[in-house]
């Protein structure tokens, strides 16, 4: 009995066992799926308060927002940006205040510095004028001021870029001092002067000073001009409508003398028809024909005379003194002839416009003309079909970039060009062959042609990795006829990183799929993802240029 005990007792222990072993070997798949779940969701944990820590800041000066410049670590950092875990060090400067630093500790969430007050940095402004100076102007973004017979001033200013201008009676100065902090910044005027004495044989004379073609003085001769800068000038000296120039050179603490001496002629202009606007070589005004110049100095005179709808004319003609020279001429009709030649010139250079504006012109010197209205016809046609080439050339890059426009982010990627002199439909299919060929075939999305002669072509690729994520390659692609034996081809290769965001509610769970641009302005860009931009390139060009090869064989 003892003995048949023990044996049961036994086998019911080995039973035990064996049920025990049984229910793990039930349970353990779901043990290791419940350790993935685990570590899934502490992964998404992790990213959602990593994507939630940030560095908040803002930066004033003065009480006014600005655009300082922020580093993280010694790196460019900008507000509301993504900050890593652990110690940082933060510093903002600007050209205009002292610098700020910190060291940070940043943990999971935001992080918030508020507002951060730079101290305006301040610099010493001395200027000084020697002789002293009718007016001396100082102006600054956040200081100005201005001074009136004046040697100078010193100034505590905040630190920036000033505008110091010295004005005299005929001289004046600019400069552009910078103030550094904590520095003396020295701005001198030191200008040196002289006079000038002017004398003329007529009475009622006036004269100009000028340097580098700018006025400095006038009046009634005779004169002194006082407080002129050393250096040289030129002065013109006015009697009735004649004048004479000379250069003078004028020299620190001395009165130079001028003396002018007119010899004076006559000079009688006269044009058929009348009315003629008369100019001197340089382009002075003069008057209108009839004209007479009672005092001329005797010279080679040029006179340049015009009037609307005739030819100018150009006459030299020889003043001598105690004379009166004359010139008379009949002015030449500006007529329909020179137009149609003009026309005629333009539409052989292919210049359109300009032949339109000049055949239109011919028409208004002789309204209905037929040789006119056939020359603008023919120039108007031939501008017809150059806008026509023009807009059959840019329609694919056109419709290309309104391709584009529907798919996001694919401004972040770089758009590439073929030419081929194959026809567009036929490089369009076997472009589209091409890209459905295994393997690694393309899967198309959308194959149409909106506009004659011009087709639009989408592909995708997909690579999967369930609820891990995967990628996504789509090529965007416009085949467009630009010229009879030129066709364009416009494509775009988008390289995406799938990423799924898993949530549950209740018993339900839901998975959403997000397309993420590979760019360095999406994601963290590293070798692999710059690999695989590079091989998509590759791979979608190759197949476009297996694709043009293909329609040269067919039409071959």
């Amino acid at each position: 009995m003892g003995c048949e005990g023990m044996g049961n007792g036994m086998e019911k222990s080995n039973s035990s066992r064996n049920h025990i072993g049984h229910f793990i070997r039930v349970i353990r798949p779901l043990i290791w799926w419940l350790i993935l779940v685990l570590v899934l969701y502490g992964i998404r944990t992790h990213e959602r308060l990593l994507e939630k820590t940030r560095l908040e800041f803002g930066v004033s000066l003065q009480g006014q927002p600005i655009d300082a410049v922020a580093k993280l670590d010694g790196m460019p950092a900008l507000t509301g940006q993504k900050i890593s875990l652990g110690r940082h060090t933060f510093s903002v400067t600007y050209s205009k205040a002292e610098p700020f630093s910190t060291n940070l500790f940043i943990w999971y969430g935001p992080h918030d510095m508020e507002n951060i007050k730079l101290k305006r940095s301040m610099g010493t402004l001395r200027v000084a004028a020697t002789p002293s100076a009718s007016s001396i102007t100082i102006t600054g973004s956040e200081f100005s001021t201005n001074l009136y017979d004046s040697s100078g001033i010193t100034l505590n200013v905040p630190t920036d870029q000033y505008t110091v201008r010295a004005e005299y009676p005929h001289w004046s100065q600019t400069q552009n001092p910078t103030v550094v902090a904590n520095q003396t910044l020295p701005c001198m005027f030191a200008p040196q002067f002289g006079a000038l004495y002017l004398t003329c044989n007529k009475d009622g004379a006036r004269y100009q000073v000028e340097s580098n073609g700018q006025s400095v003085d006038s009046g009634n001769v005779p004169a002194t001009v006082n407080g002129l800068p050393i250096g040289n000038f030129n002065v013109t000296i006015l009697y009735h409508n004649r004048q004479m120039q000379s250069p003078v050179s004028v020299e620190a603490g001395v009165t130079n003398e001028l003396p002018v001496q007119f010899v004076l002629g006559a000079a009688r202009l006269e044009t058929v028809p009348p009315n003629a606007q008369v100019f001197t070589a340089n382009g002075h005004y003069l008057g209108q024909t009839p004209l007479l110049f009672p005092d001329i100095t005797p010279q080679k005179a040029q006179f340049n005379l015009s009037l609307a709808g005739y030819e100018p004319v150009s006459v030299a003609l020889k003043i001598a003194a105690d004379q009166t020279n004359s010139f008379s001429t009949n002015l030449i009709s500006v007529n329909y002839v020179s137009s149609m030649q003009a026309a005629k010139g333009y539409l052989a250079e292919s210049n359109y416009e300009a032949a339109v504006q000049a055949a239109g012109a011919a028409l208004n010197a002789q309204p209905n003309d037929a040789d006119a209205l056939a020359l603008q016809g023919t120039v108007q046609s031939g501008l017809d079909a150059q806008k026509e080439r023009l807009d059959m050339l840019t329609r694919p890059q056109r419709v290309f970039g309104n391709l584009c426009a529907n798919y996001w982010d694919a401004g972040l990627f770089t758009p590439h060009e073929f030419k081929t002199i194959k026809p567009a439909k036929a490089v369009a299919q076997a472009i589209v062959s091409a890209l459905t060929n295994a393997p690694g075939a393309f899967q198309i999305i959308k194959d149409d042609s909106t506009e004659p002669e011009i087709y639009q072509v989408v592909g995708q690729q997909t690579f999967s990795l369930g609820i891990l994520g995967g990628t996504e390659r789509d090529c965007l692609i416009v085949i467009g006829q630009s010229k009879d034996d030129e066709t364009q081809i416009w494509f775009k290769v988008l390289e995406y990183q799938v990423q799924h965001s898993i949530s549950a509610t209740g018993f339900n769970i839901r998975d959403s799929r997000h397309l993420i641009a590979m760019s360095p302005s999406r994601l963290q860009m590293n070798g692999l993802l710059e690999d695989q931009i590079s091989r998509g390139l590759r791979s979608v060009a190759e197949r476009i240029q297996e694709g043009v090869d293909e329609a040269s064989s067919v039409i071959q």
